[in-house]
């Protein structure tokens, strides 16, 4: 296993963790749920380096905004039979705790999908009837189990939470 693979062990807590800490923030049962982040991380490190100065990181920021549908950097994705939901989240030691709610989406109609770049799976949401659009970075450096739940429940349909639950 990788530095940044994530064990069965550590999946099983923190999907337990996490959804049950969703549910407290939700009036459905919880799908799925993970951290996601903007994009552009990457650029954000290369003009760091080359030092191209704070009108070129700014535009960059400015850029993963708009992409994110003005998302905050770190957002975390709610899955519920009806309902995506999308809260500011943040971190103390190994504990999430979530924050305000910025947006929430009806599943219907949503379009979910999806890019592998930079070793990412990069996940856009489109409501169409809403005009809004999203696109998402898992929340670490890689994908991650929990990331790819939101990614299959989403773009499989999925309405029912897993059996283990």
């Amino acid at each position: 296993m990788g530095m940044f693979d994530v064990s069965d062990e550590t999946y099983r807590e923190y999907s337990a963790k996490w959804k049950e800490m969703a549910s407290e923030h939700v009036s459905e049962p919880v799908i799925a749920c993970g951290p996601f982040r903007r994009g552009g991380a990457a650029a954000g490190f290369a003009i760091s380096k080359a030092q191209l100065g704070g009108i070129a990181y700014a535009a960059n920021a400015l850029r993963g905004k708009k992409k994110a549908g003005g998302l905050p950097n770190q957002t975390f994705l709610v899955v519920t039979p009806t309902k995506v939901h999308a809260f500011k989240y943040g971190i103390k030691g190994r504990n999430y705790k979530l924050k305000d709610e910025v947006a929430v989406w009806d599943r219907a109609g949503l379009q979910v999908t999806t890019e592998p770049k930079m070793g990412l799976t990069m996940m856009t949401i489109e409501s169409p009837a809403e005009g809004e659009k999203v696109t998402l970075a898992p929340g670490g450096v890689k994908d991650s189990p929990f990331t790819d739940d939101v990614i299959n429940a989403l773009k499989d349909g999925v309405t029912q939470p897993p059996a283990d639950a």
